[in-house]
This record gives C-alpha cells, sequence and structure tokens, in this order.
C-alpha cells in the first residue's frame, strides 16, 4: 500500500483540522466594495472584536432611534450597549457564520463604524435568510443604507446562492420599509404579534424580495 510522506500527512491533517475549525461557507467570510457614495467609501466587512467601543459610543447616542426596533430586554440601554457585550456578540456571530447559518457584515463608511447588515436564519437548502440592519444616524439622509442594503443583495444571491430574502420590520418604522420598497422588496403580509421589541409585543410586517424583484441588480 503507497503511504505519504510523513510531511504530506501532517500537512493534509493540518488542513483538515483548520476546516472543521474554520471551515469556509459560500458567500463567507467577505469583504463587499469598496464603493464610491457621493465622496464616500463605502464598504461592508465582517464584525470585529475592536469595532467594540465604536460600536458602544453610536449604539448609546442613538439610542432614541434604535431602541423601539430592538428586542425588548430587562437590560439598561447602557448594559445593552456596553463593549463587553459586542465583544460577545461578535465572537458568537463568528462562530455561526462558520457554521452557515449567518451573514454578518459592519458598514464602514471612510474607515467609521456606520452600522450593520445581517444575513440571519440562512437556510441553505431552501436558499432563503432574513435581513436584519440599522445604520448610525450620523448617515441618515445620506444613500449609505440604500448602497448597502445593495452590496448586501447582490452578495446573497450571487455568493451566497440565496432565492429569497425576507425582512420583518415593526410596524410604525417608516424609514426601514422605504429602503425596502424603493430597492424592490414587496410586502406580503402582517405577522401579527411577531415579536417583543421596544418593550411591548409588536405586529411586523413581512417584506420580501426575489431575484426578479430587483430591476437594478
Amino acid at each position: 500500500m503507497h503511504s505519504w510522506p510523513t510531511e504530506v500527512r501532517a500537512r493534509a491533517l493540518a488542513g483538515a483540522l483548520v476546516r472543521r475549525i474554520r471551515p469556509r461557507h459560500p458567500g463567507w467570510p467577505a469583504v463587499l466594495g469598496p464603493e464610491l457614495d457621493q465622496g464616500r467609501r463605502l464598504r461592508l466587512r465582517p464584525p470585529r472584536v475592536e469595532d467594540a467601543e465604536e460600536w458602544a459610543r453610536v449604539v448609546r447616542a442613538d439610542q432614541a432611534l434604535l431602541e423601539p426596533w430592538w428586542p425588548s430586554s430587562e437590560q439598561s440601554w447602557a448594559e445593552r450597549s456596553d463593549v463587553a457585550r459586542w465583544q460577545e456578540r461578535a465572537w458568537s456571530a463568528s462562530r455561526t457564520a462558520r457554521k452557515g447559518y449567518l451573514v454578518p457584515m459592519v458598514i464602514e463608511v471612510d474607515g467609521r463604524f456606520g452600522g450593520e447588515m445581517v444575513l440571519d436564519r440562512v437556510d441553505r437548502a431552501h436558499g432563503t435568510a432574513e435581513l436584519g440592519a440599522w445604520v448610525a444616524s450620523d448617515f441618515h439622509g445620506t444613500s449609505v443604507a440604500r448602497r448597502s442594503l445593495r452590496l448586501m443583495v447582490r452578495h446573497a444571491f450571487a455568493e451566497v446562492g440565496l432565492r429569497r430574502i425576507v425582512a420583518p420590520v415593526g410596524i410604525g418604522n417608516r424609514a426601514a420599509k422605504l429602503v425596502l420598497a424603493r430597492n424592490g422588496f414587496r410586502k406580503e403580509g402582517v405577522l401579527r404579534e411577531h415579536m417583543h421589541v421596544g418593550g411591548k409585543l409588536l405586529d411586523h410586517e413581512l417584506w420580501a424580495l426575489l431575484p426578479e424583484d430587483a430591476d437594478w441588480l
């Protein structure tokens, strides 16, 4: 029987171990962009533990805009936006992404933390996922949300291999609905008492996108 040289066998075993610890999945990890957006340099990239302080600063500054739409919690906003919370989230997101169930991205604008864009509940067998996102108030009124959404959607339908993206939006979140509608998402119905957000159980509209819905793809 043919036997591999010791060095070749060692490399093969090391490669198998790396693939088991850090398996690769279509579309992850990835950096999307950069794109020039009205003089700004925009890209989507995986979250880093080092983002913690900037994330905490932005989330605390935007509490009034974010808290009504974020999952309810008994913790104070200061506790929820603590540096340690982001570090835990970053590690957890990376582990879940390596398993193929999540595509978490940070929106980066001119090197600054500008928000998050995430494909959650990725079902590769059925080609579906749920989109969640928020953009820092510093970039409201710009095209950062639209361009970030389009970067993620293109990536989802091409490299990730999805065929359908859904986005539940809390009743009353007009800004989120406008971004989705202007980029081809269609409202499919209302999910009654879908999620507890902002301290109350809230109905959510279900918006969805198929590749043929977006004429900009």
